[in-house]
Order: C-alpha cells, then structure tokens, then sequence
C-alpha cells in the first residue's frame, strides 16, 4: 500500500514540475520568417521592361512621314521655330527635247542656208555611192580648170561675158542624162560651159532634184599681178557653198575672169 501511494505521488509531482516548466521558462523555438528571401540559383523571375520614349537622333533629317503640318492657332509670344525642310522626290528635269537651239545654231540646210526646220531635203541621183559628188560643187570647180585653156579669153573684150542658165537632168544612177544652155552667153562663156561638162559628165552626182539649174553671170578684167613664169594660167580657184559660188582664172598676159554661180 505504501509503496504505491509513493509511486503515485511521483506520478503527481513529476506532472506539477513539467507543467510549471512549460508555463515559466519561456519559447527557445526559433520564429521561421515570414516571407523567405529569394535564392539568386535555381530560381527565374520575370521584372516589367521599362517605358522608353522614342528620341531623334540630333543630326538625322526628318522623314516626310514625320514633316507636322504647322497648327493654325497663335502659340503666344513664344519664339517661332522654322519646320525643318521636306525632303520629298526629286522634281523630274525638264528635258531638252522641246528647247529649240540649246545655246547652238539651227542645222543648215543641204545648200548651206541656215534653215528654220533644220532638216536636210531628200537628195537625188546616186545617194549614197562613196564616188558621188554635188552637181553645182562639181560644175563650179570644174569651170576654171577647163575654161582657162580656151584660147577665146585671150581675144574677148574686157567687160561682161554675158549670162547664161545651164540645165543638168540627171537620171536615177546620177549620170548626167541631159544638159541645156540658155540664155544670152559670149562665145568664149558658151566655149566654157562645154569644155566643163565635157570634164565632169562621166562622174555621178547628187542633186536635190532631178533637174538642176544653175545661173552663170562671167566678168573679163585686166590683172596686173602676174610673174609671166607660170605660164599661161598663174591663178586658178573655185567653190561653191549656201546654193551660190563663184570660180576664177587668170591668164599671163594680164587678164582675170571671174564667174558667179547661183542655184536658181
């Protein structure tokens, strides 16, 4: 009996201690944290980009998208700023098709007259043979060399040889087909006028038609300046350009004939 009464006021105080002790010693636990600090390894988390404005470069050229359109309201006394330029396509150059010279002279015709069209009319005759030559240029050069051996010079009287109208008619090859002297020539001016078709028929030519006439008008004059060593002819020449020409000889014995030659 006793023995168990002592066990069981073991049983009653050991109770009384451990109740006193949790009641008087107090909480050594450690308090966890609320919110335990992220770990940098191991884990990923996402942050929000941050808003940035668009800002022009200092020395870029504004794009004609971006060119405002100047608001119609009066900003104030606040200074104004001038919009920058547009830059929008490039105007297209004017051509300069419809200019009529350019700073340069209008073509000349096939004579050699300046012409207001500009353009050269078809040519007739052997076009585009390479032994080809121009009728008046032929017949105007060819004068002097043939009529300056005509001995009829020599004795014509000094003045005018008279005029003469020589009509050529060339045939499609450009040969001469036909010829005919008109008018009111001295001897020695019709003398002349075949011994230069008689030098130049067997050539072919070009003309601006079919039928070429040209007007002769001759001048005989003394001419002083010779040497007397060149023999009978010391002088000799002849062109023609611009539908005229003219063509001279002179003789030894102090003598000058001079032609004009107009394309009629």
């Amino acid at each position: 009996m006793r023995g168990a009464l002592v066990v069981t006021l073991a049983i009653s105080l050991g109770a009384h201690v451990a109740l006193a002790a949790a009641l008087l010693v107090p909480n050594l636990r450690p308090t966890p944290d609320v919110d335990p600090l992220p770990q940098l390894a191991g884990e990923t988390f996402e942050l929000p980009a941050p808003e940035t404005a668009e800002l022009p470069l200092a020395n870029a050229s504004p794009s004609p998208e971006s060119v405002s359109v100047p608001a119609s309201g009066d900003e104030g006394d606040a200074p104004a700023h001038p919009s920058p330029p547009a830059h929008g396509k490039r105007a297209a150059r004017p051509s300069h098709a419809e200019r009529p010279s350019g700073g340069r002279p209008e073509p000349d015709d096939a004579d050699g007259t300046p012409g207001s069209t500009g353009t050269t009319p078809a040519l007739y005759g052997a076009v585009g043979e390479r032994s080809a030559a121009d009728l008046a240029t032929a017949f105007t050069r060819g004068f002097p060399q043939a009529a300056s051996a005509d001995p009829a010079w020599r004795s014509a009287p000094l003045g005018s040889a008279g005029e003469a109208d020589v009509v050529f008619t060339l045939d499609e090859s450009g040969h001469i087909e036909s010829t005919q002297v008109l008018g009111s020539p001295s001897a020695a001016l019709a003398s002349a006028v075949k011994r230069t078709l008689a030098l130049i028929k067997g050539r072919p030519f070009v003309a601006k038609g079919k039928v070429t006439k040209l007007h002769l008008a001759a001048v005989i004059s003394e001419d002083a300046v010779h040497d007397g060593l060149h023999g009978d002819v010391f002088a000799i020449g002849g062109s023609f350009a611009g539908g005229e020409g003219s063509a001279f000889f002179a003789l030894a014995i102090g003598r000058r004939i001079d032609v004009r030659v107009r394309l009629k």
